[in-house]
């Protein structure tokens, strides 16, 4: 993941409030239960010393981000001196409600969050119609965009015009039905996948989900793979066919998707076992940190799990810079204590690191560890 979407949260040279909460809207009682947990983070940032100016947009942002809130999900806001650095709808509730004042903002459960979701396509379809919607990889009920396809049918085509005289049934019965329906079917395919194609454009998906029927599905692919649009197709059930098949796709596209998720990073997982082995990743906060401070990490590796996570020390002049002391900062008496992940995210930000969530076979985890850059030296290896 490109963590260049967190620049503007460190925009800031005063303190950030940052506050993670679950917002979802599926109970009966949700606003009273949310207006309760806001309460109790909001006495929690108070204490911590946040300025009423950065409280009240906050809560404007609450109240603002749960008034189109959907089903199970939470928010993560970011605050200081009374501006908005950023609101994020997040796709479930954040682990806990956490709330926290300090010189660097604490993205962690955003950053997870957005790992976890991918821009995808999915595609209704029978011989004769379709429907194709395209999802970004932010949390929404809605499509970014959504189009509908009606093919010919052998109902309404021109047969006579197909074929002509000697070819057509009538015309000494040599006509090949099947063959000219298959024809139809096939060119429908082609004009759909067209289509799919351009859904793909507009949100970068990285993966495609299709249910109904099935020949019609194996035109469709046969069109996808000549357009060299090579990323994974995947079969999921439901499709046309009334609210009830489309309601099944919907609901089997987003279990699809999340074994798509948890699939992805178990290849990385993969990798970084990979370059473990050959001295080109390192595992455990303590090697990362260094590793951090002199830009080599290409990847950071963090797990979500937060109940053991040790507190770090970061310099207020060189993002980059993260240590378990402040003797190994630039300047010791300016140096700041913050959560670990909250330091190593900075850090990987500031040098154009990648991110990915420590996420094995869909169990969360507390370890940390990099994939360098390049590997490390002989001395390095000892």
């Amino acid at each position: 993941m490109d963590l260049g979407f967190l620049r503007p949260l460190y925009e800031s040279d005063a303190p950030v409030a940052s506050v993670h909460l679950d917002t979802g809207r599926d109970r009966t009682d949700a606003d009273k239960e949310l207006e309760l947990r806001w309460r109790h983070l909001q006495s929690e940032l108070s204490a911590l010393g946040t300025d009423k100016a950065t409280l009240d947009v906050l809560e404007e942002a609450v109240k603002e981000g749960t008034s189109r809130a959907f089903g199970d999900h939470g928010h993560s806001l970011f605050a200081s001196q009374g501006r908005l650095l950023g609101s994020y709808t997040l796709s479930e509730p954040p682990a806990q409600d956490r709330a926290l004042l300090m010189p660097i903002p604490d993205p962690l459960p955003l950053v997870v969050d957005r790992g976890r979701q991918l821009p995808y396509v999915l595609v209704a379809l029978d011989r004769v119609n379709a429907k194709v919607s395209a999802y970004t990889a932010r949390p929404t009920t809605e499509p970014a965009s959504e189009q509908e396809f009606t093919g010919a049918d052998l109902r309404n085509i021109d047969t006579m015009g197909r074929g002509g005289p000697g070819v057509l049934s009538g015309y000494n019965g040599r006509f090949d039905g099947q063959n000219f329906a298959n024809e139809t079917w096939r060119e429908n395919a082609s004009r759909i996948a067209q289509h799919v194609r351009d859904a793909v454009a507009q949100v970068n998906a990285q993966v495609i989900f299709v249910g109904g029927d099935e020949e019609a599905i194996a035109y469709l692919r046969d069109n996808i793979a000549e357009r060299r649009l090579n990323i994974p197709i995947h079969l999921v059930p439901g499709g046309r066919g009334g609210p009830d098949a489309e309601e099944r796709l919907h609901q089997a596209a987003a279990e699809a998707l999340r074994d798509f998720v948890v699939e992805g990073h178990d290849d990385i997982i993969a990798d970084y076992q990979q370059k473990l082995a050959n001295d080109q990743a390192v595992r455990g906060t303590e090697p990362t940190l260094p590793m951090l401070s002199e830009g080599r990490v290409r990847t950071l590796l963090l797990g979500a799990d937060r109940d053991d996570e040790p507190r770090l020390w970061g310099s207020p002049h060189e993002p980059i810079l993260v240590a378990k002391g402040p003797n190994a900062l630039d300047d010791p008496d300016a140096a700041f204590q913050a959560p670990a992940s909250a330091l190593m995210l900075r850090s990987a930000m500031a040098s154009d690191a990648e991110f990915s969530e420590i996420l094995e076979h869909g169990h969360t985890s507390g370890d940390s560890g990099a994939i360098l850059r390049f590997p490390k030296s002989p001395q390095e290896q000892l």
